[in-house]
């Protein structure tokens, strides 16, 4: 499974406004760091007044196009309520410390990275013990 918990690669919210609005039929600008929102009337192309303009559209066309909204809203709002509920959170953070660990393609304990982990630790508790021993002098 990927990391959002649905199979597929988490995406970052201006992905997610540009699967909608590709989804809607709107036009997709792509940008470095901000989307854009674009009036209803530049639907046909930013060549503004030369462009032709759209035939007027049906009220069985707005609606489906306020369903699709809709569903493409509550697909959203499902994958944001997932990805931040506190348990799959502690899932993932716990899934990436484990690859650390771990390889997860053979599920082999990786002793290049455990070995100095663990010396850490025992020198750690060994530091601990001089300390407390010293202490007590």
């Amino acid at each position: 499974m990927g990391e959002n918990g649905h199979g597929g690669p988490e995406r970052s919210a201006a992905e997610l406004e540009r699967a909608g609005r590709a989804a809607l039929g709107r036009p997709v600008t792509v940008q470095a760091k901000h989307s854009r929102v674009e009036p209803v009337g530049a639907a046909n192309g930013a060549a503004g007044a030369a462009a032709k303009p759209a035939p007027p559209r049906t009220p069985q066309q707005i609606e489906a196009d306020i369903e699709a909204a809709r569903s493409n809203l509550a697909a959203t709002l499902d994958e944001l309520v997932d990805r931040v509920k506190p348990a799959n959170v502690a899932r993932r953070t716990g899934d990436k410390v484990r690859a650390q660990f771990v390889d997860p393609d053979t599920g082999a304990p990786r002793t290049e990275r455990i070995v100095p982990v663990a010396g850490a630790f025992v020198g750690v508790v060994v530091l601990v013990a001089l300390l407390k021993r010293r202490k007590k002098k």
